[in-house]
């Protein structure tokens, strides 16, 4: 595939940088891929090799505060600033390649992104996959904690709230090495505001998601420690997509595109994905 890298001003100006990756003919759609919380999109460069081989224009957007965008690092005001950027790198593509249709995966924090974009322009979008969508990230908390939290993300959206164990993305130890020794990636806590957008999307979920009817995969690890699994059932439960399906994967861990089976994996994402993009 041919390579290129750019970047165009977000919501407040922030600068977005993403990467292109181009099949040898003319694409037969885009996909824009969104990373996970604290990483960036150049983690995913075997994920894109793989989808590849359906000749698809692939973009794949540092968020902001994120790898090599803009913006103070893990900083978010609002969940739409998430959304706003994602639908501005949709319309770049539309312009590149126009009248092709546009599929979106998403991973952990950038399946909440992109579930949050899908509910609001399905019309626009062929198909969507989640991997290890966040969704779920409450479970057991008591409710008046969640709610200081929420307050907390409103009006102090920098501070640090919680830690992430590394050692939970991969049962892969090169992995977890090369993520820990990542200078693009954020090794710090999760501020109040991404967390608070996260639960805040959520909540909103059971609502919503019976309206959502765009062809959909979702992808779980069962041994999930970050994001869990019953995010991935309740949008299973919840969705009104006529057209999906859902793959557990028995002791996996969160990057299921990192993990020692990932083969298996992808080759369950481009499989899906193959008679969609032919269609």
């Amino acid at each position: 595939m041919h390579h290129r890298e750019s970047s165009f001003a977000g919501v407040g100006g922030v600068r977005i940088a993403y990467d292109v990756w181009l099949p040898d003919r003319r694409p037969r759609g885009v996909l824009v891929l969104c990373h996970g919380f604290g990483e960036h999109a150049r983690r995913y460069d075997h994920v894109i090799e793989r989808l590849g081989e359906l000749d698809l224009a692939i973009y794949t957007p540092d968020h902001r505060g994120h790898g090599r965008s803009g913006g103070k690092r893990v900083h978010l005001r609002d969940w739409t600033e998430f959304t706003d950027d994602l639908h501005q790198l949709f319309g770049i593509a539309s312009t590149d390649w126009p009248g092709t249709d546009r599929f979106l995966l998403g991973h952990s924090m950038g399946g909440a992104i992109a579930l949050s974009y899908a509910l609001d322009h399905q019309q626009d979008l062929k198909a969507l996959m989640l991997s290890a969508p966040a969704v779920d990230i409450t479970s057991g908390t008591p409710r008046v904690v969640v709610e200081i939290g929420k307050l907390m993300g409103r009006f102090l959206p920098g501070l640090p709230v919680e830690s992430l164990d590394a050692k939970l993305i991969s049962r892969n130890p090169a992995v977890v090495s090369a993520y820990e020794d990542d200078p693009l990636v954020h090794h710090g806590k999760v501020p109040a505001g991404i967390a608070r957008g996260m639960i805040v999307t959520a909540e909103k979920l059971p609502e919503r998601l019976p309206s959502l009817t765009v062809p959909l995969l979702l992808q779980h690890g069962k041994e999930d420690g970050l994001a869990s699994v019953r995010g991935t059932e309740l949008i299973a439960e919840y969705a009104g997509s006529p057209d999906l399906t859902v793959e557990i994967y028995e002791n996996l861990y969160h990057e299921v595109y990192n993990e020692p089976e990932n083969e298996e994996v992808l080759d369950d994402l481009v499989n899906w994905l193959r008679p969609r993009v032919q269609s």
